[in-house]
């Protein structure tokens, strides 16, 4: 064999194991989709705002784990300030709701 040849092959098995410790590195980073999902995840609570009428809103809080969904508004008191409370305006089995067919 001819140096020329030595040093492409040399050179061949250095690009390979730099691709495989590439490949290595990252397998052992990733993180599927499903618990990358729950890792930050703090609880089994999924919260959404939004428009209850033209001139309220509500905070409706889905509980995962007991299948319920509450809403809750903000009291409704003549003058008083910003963050004087919340109250549960309705409340839903969301086991029962979603049972269908059964």
């Amino acid at each position: 064999m001819k140096t020329k040849d030595l040093i492409l092959i040399a050179l061949m098995c250095a690009n390979m194991t730099l691709a495989a410790v590439a490949v290595v590195i990252h397998v052992g980073k990733a993180e599927s989709a499903a618990v990358a999902a729950t890792a930050s995840r703090s609880g089994d609570y999924v919260m959404v705002s939004g428009p209850v009428s033209s001139s309220r809103e509500g905070i409706l809080v889905i509980d995962v784990v007991a299948r319920r969904a509450n809403l809750y508004m903000p009291k409704a008191v003549a003058g008083a300030s910003a963050g004087i409370g919340w109250e549960l305006m309705s409340s839903r089995n969301l086991a029962q709701d979603f049972a269908g067919g059964k």
